[in-house]
């Protein structure tokens, strides 16, 4: 079916009612916000020619109607798309950034609290993103006795942080050291290429080749690169304000809720689908498995570091969120983490 014009304005009228009401759109409402001059009579006949053609559906026989996710995806890419921040939000929302905003090596949380809070939705962040881990700097902190405390920042941001037990003590210049060493040794590299050369380096007649100060270093790169573990990071904040609202008002929907936001990997795997597809995504209910079984939508986008991918941030919400409000705030915030990516001394603590 393709939709004229009108029946096009009609069916915005109906998701924008359903979007403040949350419940079953009547005629009579769309004839007064719709703007074409038509009579309920008449809008009532357009809804049932798109409710046969699946645009709409009807919860119980005597009630008005409900977009389908098909109608709700001719929204979001008709209406929606293009949608930009007004001036006076951009600086509302910059400057709760400025607020919160925590170093992203030691706090990632917060990138999840202010998406949730901005939006009034669950926010969502994930990191890494790429397609592989890079190695941007190691850091050694003295601890008791031998013990050595490392620290792995690759360049999606993430620290990595292992306690390690060595077979001498050394001090903490020598620490120093060591890590400026294996930083500037292994820099640009991916973690599989770091173990790979870790590895090589078990050959006893290039052990000794070397000078103290990398042997040393070798010996605390092999103990601590193999530790470190490939698992995604995914915060999630917010769910309350899903809670305070009436879309979640029934027992079986909230259990639904939170055992979609507590399977992270999948929900690293349905992100990592959608954004595929370019660098921000709307997911509609039964569009992803993530989304259906909640009747939940999802807004994400990407944001980078030196043009790679460094990580995710969303929000999860009733199906019948407010798109167009979502969908730039989401994108200004990859925008503004992207940008403070690349602020000196962004991935250091």
């Amino acid at each position: 079916m393709n939709l004229s014009r009108r029946l096009l304005k009609v069916l915005c009228a109906i998701v924008e009612l359903y979007i403040r009401s949350g419940g079953p759109v009547a005629s009579r409402d769309v004839a007064r916000v719709s703007g074409l001059g038509l009579s309920s009579a008449t809008i009532r006949n357009i809804m049932s020619e798109l409710e046969e053609s699946g645009y709409l559906s009807r919860p119980h026989a005597s009630a008005g109607t409900v977009p389908s996710d098909r109608t709700l995806r001719l929204y979001v890419d008709t209406v929606s798309s293009g949608c930009r921040l007004s001036p006076a939000t951009q600086r509302k929302v910059a400057d709760r950034m400025q607020a919160v905003r925590r170093e992203l090596v030691e706090d990632f949380a917060w990138v999840a609290r202010l998406t949730a809070d901005v939006t009034q939705e669950a926010g969502l962040a994930v990191r890494p993103f790429g397609n592989g881990r890079f190695l941007e700097a190691v850091s050694l902190v003295a601890m008791e006795g031998s013990r050595v405390l490392g620290l792995v920042v690759t360049a999606d941001g993430t620290v990595e942080k292992r306690l390690l037990t060595l077979d001498h003590e050394l001090t903490r210049d020598r620490l120093h050291e060591i890590a400026n060493y294996l930083s500037s040794e292994f820099r640009g590299l991916n973690l599989d290429e770091v173990t790979a050369a870790v590895q090589s380096s078990a050959d006893g007649r290039l052990e000794d080749s070397r000078d103290a100060l990398e042997q040393q270093a070798f010996e605390i790169i092999r103990s601590l690169v193999p530790q470190i573990d490939p698992r995604v990071e995914v915060q999630v904040a917010g769910t309350d304000h899903l809670l305070q609202t009436d879309d979640f008002t029934e027992i079986k929907r909230v259990r639904s809720l939170f055992a979609t936001l507590d399977d992270e990997q999948r929900i690293v795997r349905e992100i990592r689908k959608a954004l595929a597809r370019g660098s921000t995504q709307v997911i509609i209910g039964r569009e992803s498995a993530l989304t259906a079984s909640g009747e939940l939508g999802m807004v994400t986008t990407l944001f980078y570091r030196n043009g790679e991918r460094a990580g995710a941030l969303g929000v999860v919400g009733p199906r019948r969120m407010d798109y167009r409000r979502i969908v730039p705030i989401v994108e200004f915030i990859g925008d503004s983490l992207t940008k403070m990516l690349q602020e000196p001394g962004a991935m250091h603590g």
